[in-house]
C-alpha cells in the first residue's frame, strides 16, 4: 500500500509533524456532527464524526458504514443552537461515493440556521465559487495544499460510545499534511501532544486556509487512523476499515485524509441534495 510505504520511508527522517491541540467549544463549531452507526443484526455500534453541509445533509467517511447497508441504522447527533442540548436525527438514506458517505436526515429546523459573522456557521464552509448562472464546487489537489495551514476539528476522545454520545468537548488539531496519492494526504502526529486522535475522528473535517481571506475551508476528511507498528486488520466497522485491534488511542501516530480533489464529492452531494447544500453555502457565507 503506497500510503504505508511512504510512512515507513519517512520514519527515519521525520520525527513528527506539528501537532497543536487546542480545546474548543462545540457551539463554536456547530457544523460538527457525531455519527453513530449500528449493525442491526450483530448489534455493534460504531462512532464517527461528520459535518453538516446543509440542514439535511451530513458528510462523513464511507468507513463508518458496513458493506451491507440494509442492516445498518445510523443517526446524527447535532448541537441545538444556543443551548447545550443535542438533536438526534435518524438517517433517512446514505449515498456512498468512493471514500465518502453522504447522509440524508430530517432537516434541522432552527430559526436563522446560519447567522452572519461573527456568529459561527451551522454548516461547514466548502470551496464553492459562484458564477453568473450557478454555484460550482472547486476541487483541490493534495500537492497544492500541503504547505497550507491545516487543522482537524473533532470531538475529544472518549473510551466508550455512551461518553462519546454525551460529551460536548471539542478539540482543534493543527497539523502538517503531506500529499500521498491523487486524493489522499497524511500527517504523522506527535504522540506526546496533550490532544489525542482516535478512531472516532474518522470522518472529521480536514480544514485548510487556501485563499487570501484567511478563512478555514473544509477540503477533505479523516479517512484513516493508524498506530505505528500495529498490524492493520479489518474490523466489523467496514471491510475497508483498518483499525489496529491491539492498539489504543495513545498509540495513534498517523492520520490519513481523503481530499475533495475530483468530482466524487461534487457528484455525491448532487445526488443527495445539491440544492440544499448550495443554498446553505449562499446563506451562511
Amino acid at each position: 500500500m503506497l500510503f504505508r510505504a511512504i510512512i515507513l520511508s519517512l520514519a527515519c527522517t521525520w520525527t513528527f509533524s506539528m501537532y497543536i491541540s487546542d480545546p474548543a467549544k462545540w457551539n463554536r463549531h456547530q457544523y460538527l456532527v457525531k455519527v453513530l452507526t449500528k449493525d442491526i443484526k450483530i448489534g455493534n455500534i460504531s462512532t464517527c464524526t461528520g459535518t453538516l453541509l446543509s440542514p439535511s445533509i451530513v458528510v462523513t467517511s464511507a468507513k463508518c458504514f458496513t458493506e451491507n447497508r440494509q442492516n445498518t441504522a445510523a443517526q446524527a447527533i447535532i448541537l441545538a443552537k444556543g443551548t447545550k442540548d443535542t438533536i438526534h436525527k435518524a438517517m433517512l438514506a446514505v449515498k456512498i461515493e468512493g471514500d465518502l458517505a453522504v447522509m440524508k436526515i430530517d432537516p434541522v429546523k432552527d430559526d436563522d440556521f446560519c447567522d452572519k459573522e461573527p456568529y459561527p456557521a451551522r454548516v461547514s464552509r466548502l470551496n464553492f465559487k459562484p458564477s453568473l448562472t450557478d454555484v460550482v464546487y472547486q476541487s483541490v489537489e493534495p500537492k497544492d495544499i500541503q504547505d497550507s495551514r491545516c487543522r482537524v476539528v473533532g470531538f475529544t476522545t472518549n473510551d466508550n460510545v455512551e461518553k462519546f454520545a454525551s460529551s460536548h468537548d471539542v478539540q482543534v488539531l493543527e497539523l502538517e499534511v503531506r500529499a500521498d496519492t491523487d486524493n489522499l494526504m497524511f500527517s504523522e502526529v506527535n504522540g506526546n501532544s496533550t490532544g489525542r486522535a482516535c478512531w472516532d475522528d474518522i470522518g472529521a473535517p480536514l480544514e485548510c486556509i487556501i485563499s487570501e481571506d484567511n478563512k478555514w475551508v473544509q477540503v477533505g476528511l479523516v479517512h484513516g487512523i493508524y498506530g505505528r507498528g500495529q498490524e492493520e486488520q479489518e474490523t466489523e466497522m467496514g471491510s475497508n476499515s483498518t483499525v489496529p485491534l491491539k492498539a489504543t488511542c495513545a498509540d495513534v501516530q498517523t492520520m490519513q485524509f481523503v481530499v475533495f480533489s475530483d468530482n466524487t464529492f461534487a457528484h455525491a452531494i448532487e445526488v443527495a441534495g445539491k440544492t440544499s447544500v448550495f443554498d446553505a453555502q449562499d446563506k451562511c457565507f
